[in-house]
């Protein structure tokens, strides 16, 4: 069985050397054919390549292409049978889920834990997240893991105001999105969001929380909340798994392509013909 021939025969590996992306070639092979599996470009049941075939369609070493069939094992993404092969397992449909969909997407959902990692009250916003806005006195940090179907799809780290947590009841950070909560006890006071949406390889601490592997694509958001004065009263950053990830958003045709209210100022920098 054979793969798409990642290059031509006189390249070098197409996954480059780990000096120049600092992710060694083991792991950048993982990702490869961790994307191709969970894109349903190789279907569940579909065998591998042997260990021999993809070091030479790749021009690795045999024993990074095992290393890398090690990773996707441990994270059940293929099975290797003696004498048969190595497969690609039978996975549920990626990002079909309408649960995990409305756990990402629904600020009433309630099919999530929350486990809090940290709590912290009468603190500054960063001035990564403030980036020279108005802010309040001081905000409370939570830091927390929301898990849907025992694992865990999102880290966050979140500061909302005091004055507006304060607002909020006791541990309701711990039954509910930090958004339900705005926007049951604090909805008349806020004014409108920001939000940037990036995408990244996990670093260590990522990988540990989220239980993935280093380097597995990360969507990273961040999210500013202002309030009708102008200040910001929530600011937060959001790692999601790539594989446990998806973004719904419906808005009429013409406010998507003409209304550049929808789009924050950076976005707007450069001229329309730029």
């Amino acid at each position: 069985m054979t793969l798409p021939a990642p290059s031509s025969p006189a390249s070098p590996s197409p996954l480059g050397g780990e000096h120049g992306t600092g992710v060694t070639q083991y792991l950048q092979l993982a990702s490869v054919l961790r994307h191709r599996i969970t894109h349903g470009e190789l279907q569940s049941g579909q065998q591998l390549p042997t260990v021999a075939q993809l070091a030479t369609d790749y021009k690795l070493a045999r024993v990074t292409v095992r290393q890398a069939y090690g990773v996707l094992a441990r994270e059940g993404l293929i099975t290797s049978q003696r004498g048969r092969g190595t497969f690609v397992s039978t996975l549920p449909s990626s990002g079909a889920d309408p649960l995990l969909r409305n756990a990402i997407n629904d600020p009433r959902a309630r099919d999530i834990r929350f486990d809090i990692l940290e709590q912290r009250r009468q603190q500054p916003l960063p001035e990564g997240l403030a980036r020279g806005g108005t802010t309040y006195d001081d905000y409370a940090f939570i830091r927390k893991i929301h898990v849907h179907g025992g694992e865990p799809f999102c880290l966050v780290e979140i500061h909302v105001a005091s004055e507006i947590h304060a607002l909020f009841p006791p541990d309701g950070e711990q039954h509910h999105k930090i958004a339900y909560l705005l926007d049951k006890y604090a909805a008349d006071r806020m004014h409108k969001v920001q939000q940037t949406l990036t995408v990244a390889p996990a670093d260590l601490l990522l990988a540990q929380y989220l239980h993935c592997s280093f380097a597995t694509p990360i969507a990273h958001m961040e999210r500013r909340i202002f309030d009708t004065q102008g200040r910001i009263a929530l600011a937060g950053r959001f790692w999601y798994r790539g594989d446990r990830f998806v973004s719904d958003v419906e808005m009429p045709f013409d406010t998507w392509a003409n209304y550049h209210g929808a789009l924050i100022p950076e976005a707007l920098a450069l001229p329309p013909n730029a």
